[in-house]
Formats: structure tokens, sequence, C-alpha cells
């Protein structure tokens, strides 16, 4: 009798918090103002059916009128969407929130690493990393970046005087072989097969728009379910052509660092910290990290240099002024190294246009986090359990409240020290802000710079694209329907 009794007691008392829990959750969930666009049919089957570049387009205007909190409904899935500073500040600084949703760590889908990874995974992983991503250690890679950089530039001579190219298949080349010198690995994917490189970063691209697409069909997120579809096996191939490359990379590091590893007290590179038995780090975790470092590397810089590239190609007066600043600090003779920190560090109108194109450009459009416990908006909205929330970095850069009315232009000036002091600094998202910040931040700007005036001190860059014609479409990171189409001619020195 005193046992059926406990029993009753246990499961009544598990009920009841289970109702209260949802209870709350949607009475919290009410007060949340609603977004104009509801994804909770009509939307859902509006953006499914239309096509990548229509659904970015539907997706972005949904966040208009946006200044604060606003919430949707995908499915039966609540999310909130985080569109003021303050409460961007509030989410990237809330421990709460560190978490991802699961859609974002599809297993299978995305490898883990410490970007997609869980909670404790990143932690865990960001704690082995962050010593090698500082501003001393980098400095050693100035030299690599400068020689890569300078093989880019005389691989697209072939195109001088040709009309437009897309020169982000350059850009992602000149990426991934950066970063598996910085693996240890001696390899020189610039001047590989290109059938092999094309395949490789076309697998990557087809990969992530079906992942970015299957977010949206909530009713494939369950595993029993998406491995059934066509989609499913679209992945699964473009994902073999992707990550082959990939583990061949990873079986090459193993044998060249296995032998001397073990004798390492302390590990002098970030590879050799993945592998060293002091961190304990299994085979499938060494080969998601290896993995998450050579697509987040590859694709992200890739885009920003590209995106550089194209917006100065626009904008003709701004690519004179970084010429004129570029000449006055470091010269005109494109052999030289350009490897001076003090000099790179000069380079001030360059350093903003990056930046603007970061802004108008920004790799990752949209960032996903999920709440663990309640959390409370600038504005007194509380958040709870279990929500999702929904960063709309791209709207967030273009807001005229926070950058003005010009806002959708290229105006590089608004960087300027007087100027940019004005803008929260949550408005500027490129890398994220928060502990989970992009870990290679210092990485991919100094890179930028260094092959920006390796390519504009010998290119005059143009263009047939016109910057208000652009065309975006739904994909993990920014996508330009049109590509990144420049023409290049010699630059008169």
């Amino acid at each position: 009798m005193y046992i059926r009794e406990t029993l009753f007691a246990i499961i009544s008392t598990f009920i009841f918090h289970l109702i209260w829990k949802w209870k709350r959750f949607f009475y919290l969930a009410s007060k949340i103002p609603r977004s104009q666009f509801d994804f909770s049919w009509q939307g859902v089957k509006d953006v499914i059916n239309a096509d990548n570049r229509i659904a970015f387009k539907m997706i972005y205007e949904s966040f208009d009128g946006i200044d604060g909190l606003a919430k949707t409904w995908l499915g039966p899935m609540l999310f909130v969407i985080i569109s003021s500073p303050e409460d961007v500040k509030i989410v990237m600084n809330s421990r709460d929130c560190f978490d991802k949703p699961y859609f974002v760590r599809w297993p299978g889908s995305i490898p883990k690493g410490s970007l997609f990874g869980s909670l404790d995974y990143w932690h865990k992983h960001r704690k082995i990393l962050d010593p090698y991503f500082g501003q001393q250690k980098l400095k050693k890679f100035a030299t690599l970046f400068d020689e890569k950089s300078k093989i880019l530039t005389g691989n697209v001579a072939q195109k001088l005087n040709q009309g437009d190219f897309d020169i982000f298949h350059y850009m992602t080349a000149l990426t991934l072989e950066i970063i598996l010198n910085a693996m240890e690995l001696d390899v020189d994917i610039q001047n590989l097969e290109t059938k092999l490189r094309d395949v490789t970063i076309k697998g990557l691209e087809t990969a992530s728009k079906l992942v970015a697409i299957r977010m949206f069909k909530f009713w494939l997120h369950p595993d029993f379910i998406y491995k059934r579809t066509k989609m499913y096996i679209d992945e699964t191939k473009a994902k073999s052509y992707a990550y082959t490359y990939a583990e061949d990379v990873i079986d090459n590091i193993r044998k060249k660092l296995n032998d001397d590893i073990d004798e390492e007290d302390k590990p002098t590179t970030f590879m050799r910290a993945l592998m060293s038995p002091k961190f304990n780090l299994s085979e499938s975790e060494i080969s998601d990290e290896i993995k998450t470092l050579l697509v987040a590397a590859q694709d992200t810089t890739g885009i920003s240099m590209s995106a550089t590239l194209l917006l100065l190609a626009m904008h003709k007066d701004k690519q004179a002024k970084v010429i004129d600043e570029m000449h006055r600090v470091i010269g005109n003779n494109p052999d030289i190294p350009f490897t001076d920190f003090d000099k790179l560090n000069e380079l001030h109108y360059l350093e903003m246009v990056i930046n603007e194109a970061l802004r108008l450009m920004p790799v990752v459009p949209f960032v996903f986090r999920s709440v663990d416990s309640e959390i409370t908006s600038h504005e007194g909205y509380i958040i709870p359990p279990n929500a999702n929330l929904i960063i709309p970095i791209f709207k967030i850069q273009r807001n005229k409240t926070f950058w003005g009315e010009d806002a959708d232009k290229f105006r590089p000036e608004r960087f300027e020290k007087e100027n940019i002091k004005k803008v929260n600094s949550y408005a500027f998202l490129p890398f994220t802000r928060g502990p989970r910040m992009c870990l290679g931040w210092r990485y991919a700007m100094m890179l930028m710079k260094i092959q920006l005036c390796n390519f504009l001190v010998r290119y005059e860059v143009d263009t047939s694209l016109k910057y208000e014609e652009l065309e975006f479409e739904l994909n993990v990171t920014l996508n330009i329907c049109q590509g990144f189409k420049i023409s290049i001619k010699e630059r008169n020195i």
C-alpha cells in the first residue's frame, strides 16, 4: 500500500510539474510581441515552396520593423527574434544561452567541433584551442599568408582583361591551402587539379544549402523521417565529395605528427594540441574539430575577401582611396612581402573597408541559440526555457535605427573612430560577440589585410554587377545568387 501511494505521489508530482512548466512556457510566450510574418503554417508553406533566393528575401523582410523582441512559431517550435543590440548583448553573454539548438548540430549533417558542438563540448575544446589563436601566435603565420596570397595573384593573371569571373573559387582554394599548411601539411591546393578542388567546394556548398532548407522543414528534423527522403540522399552525396578530401587530410596529418607528438610536454601548434595525449580527445573529436576548422576557415574567410573585392569593384572612389593609402604606407611594389605588422596596422582605411564589407555581407546572416533557463530582455520580457533564439545579423547590421538612413549603402567612413563610437558595439557582429565569439577572428582579419594588399597593389578590379541588384539565397553562410564576379586589369604603378 505504501509503495503504491509513493508511486502515485511521484507520478502526480511529475505530471503537475510538466503541466506547470508548459503552462508557464505558453504564458510567457504569449507576452512577447508577435512578428508581422508568421512561420506557423502558411509562412512555413511559403518558405519551403520558394527557392533559396526567395526564401532568403521572405525571411529578411519578416524582420522589418523589429528593433526589439518578437516571436514567431515554426510549427510547434517557439522562435524569439533578438534584434536590439541591448538584447544581443544579454543573449551572447548569458550562460543560459550559450548552447546551440539541436537543428544547428544534427549528428552527421554538421561536424561537431567547437563551432557547432554542445556547451560542454565547446567549453572543453575552446579551452584547448584558445592559447593558439592569440595575436602573438598568429604573427608567425604572416609569411605563410603572404606567400600563398602571391600564388593567388599569379593564378588569376590568366583572367586579365577577360571579363567577369567568380573570385570566390580562387579565395576558397587560398584559404583551404593556408589552413592545411597551418596544420603542418604542406599541400598545393591552389594548383591542385581544378576538378578535384571544385568538386570539394561544390560539395560543401550543396550540403550547407540542404541543411539550411531542413531547418525550416520541421517535420524532417527527426532522423528516422529525414533519412527516408531524397534530401538525405543528396546531402550524403554532397558530404562524401566534401569530406573525402578532409578524411585524407586527417590521415596524412596523423601519419606526419603521431611519431613525435607523444614526446611533447607543451604542444607548439593547435594541430599538435588536438592530437596530444595530454588532452585525451577521442578520434571522432579530433576528426570533427579538423573538419570544422577546414570548413569554417575556407568558407568564411573566402566569402569575406570575395565580398570586399566585389564591393570595391562596385565603388571605384573607395578603391582609389585604398590604393592611395597602400602606396603611402607600404609602397607600390607588388613583389615585396606584406608582412610588416606595424605598416599593416597603419592601413586604417583598408580596415574600415573590410569592416564595412563584413557589415553589409556578414558571412553568417543568422545566428541561433537555445534557452536553458528563463532570461529577461532589457525591456522586461521573460523568454522561457526551450525557446529558440534567432539573431538576424544581416538585418541588424543594415538597420537604419542603429546605422543611419544610409545603412544599406557602402560607406567605409562610418567606421572612423568618431563615427563608430556612436554605434552600439553589439550592432556589429561579423564574428559575433561574447564567450562564443569566433575563435579565428584575428586570423581572418590578418589574412584579409595581407591578401587584399597583394591583390589590389597588382590589379584594378571592376564588375558588371550592380550593387542594388545583388540577391542573396538561404544558406548556412551568405551566398550571392550572381556570384562574386569581378574583372581585373593590371594596375598602373
